[in-house]
């Protein structure tokens, strides 16, 4: 999947990522909690495009967790981008345009 880190908490080590898309009627979001176990690279950075896969809830009774969670390449953010769908803060840019 695709979004951006929507919110960091750095001294608790979680943080959450919004995916945004564009359906019939308006804009959908959905946001997934993730760790700093589940975070590859360097520290995320509230902004930032990331990919990620889907894994179990981190307790019982919770959402999907965000698992793998890696900084989206250029070339996968310009890809998004000529879609025309839309993810994150860009989508909701233009969808209040």
């Amino acid at each position: 999947m695709f979004g951006n880190i929507t919110s960091w908490f750095d001294l608790k080590g979680f943080g959450f990522i919004t995916v945004s898309q564009h359906q019939a009627g308006g804009i959908s979001q959905q946001q997934f909690f993730f760790h700093i176990s589940n975070f590859k690279g360097v520290r995320p950075v509230v902004g930032a495009y990331v990919t990620f896969e889907t894994g179990e809830a981190a307790k019982a009774g919770k959402a999907l967790q965000a698992v793998g969670v890696r900084f989206a390449t250029a070339e996968q953010i310009a890809a998004v981008a000529e879609t025309g769908v839309g993810t994150g803060v860009a989508s909701l840019a233009k969808a209040s345009m």
